[in-house]
């Protein structure tokens, strides 16, 4: 005699097979943007196509199309994958900083972090599409929410990093806008003889004026041009 399957038991099957089957279209979505990541990478910009990301993911064409029917469907999902990690890349390098470092030495501590963060492929494909985004409009629409949303990130995880800074009004934005400025042009132009012994040296430096513009009783010109808390 057959057994018949129940109703439940034929419903739990089915759950599982969209469930497998949902599964295993969101891990090609993910493969197709980590190629796409990639290609930005050691293609540049404008090189990148919808038929080369689909060869460098390894897969069809349909089911490139499935997923991204346009390029500008899949540099906008690109584009917020890359901010995504790009997010979790910042914060795991700050939640690495030993809690025993304290005062200064957890401050220069941070700057590391983020140099590192600022030089790692994910800042250099996001500088890649910045610097795209210049001449392309489109591009660049999508890059702007992008950008508010990271660096409001960032500020949360300043506001942690320098919390005993955070009453100190403009002051405390002016310093943030310095290091952040500063940092990413070094990361921008670390060319030439020396590079690292140079960058360490800078890197000390800024330390060392973020210290000086937070003791400061109102002599420096920086704090001259803010406003007290």
């Amino acid at each position: 005699m057959t057994a018949v399957k129940s109703p439940k038991s034929k419903r739990v099957k089915n759950e599982e097979g969209v469930s497998w089957q949902s599964q295993k279209s969101a891990m090609t979505r993910d493969r197709i943007l980590e190629a796409a990541i990639d290609c930005f990478l050691n293609l540049g910009y404008s090189n990148v196509t919808t038929a080369k990301v689909a060869d460098a993911a390894g897969v069809s064409r349909g089911a490139m199309l499935h997923h991204f029917p346009s390029k500008t469907e899949l540099i906008q999902a690109t584009v917020e994958y890359l901010h995504q990690k790009l997010l979790d890349d910042y914060t795991q390098r700050v939640s690495l900083i030993p809690k025993k470092l304290k005062g200064k030495d957890r401050r220069r501590a941070g700057l590391d972090a983020y140099w590192d963060h600022l030089t790692g492929d994910l800042a250099v494909v996001y500088h890649e599409l910045c610097v795209a985004g210049r001449t392309d409009p489109e591009l660049n629409a999508i890059l702007e929410s992008s950008v508010s949303r990271f660096e409001e990130h960032v500020h949360e995880s300043n506001k942690e990093m320098f919390k005993e800074w955070n009453d100190r009004g403009d002051l405390y934005f002016l310093a943030m806008d310095i290091t952040k400025y500063l940092m990413e042009g070094m990361a921008v132009g670390q060319w030439g003889k020396n590079k690292d012994q140079r960058i360490d040296r800078l890197l000390d430096y800024l330390g060392d004026r973020l210290e000086e513009i937070f003791s400061d009783k109102g002599q420096t010109a920086i704090s001259r041009h803010t406003k007290k808390p």
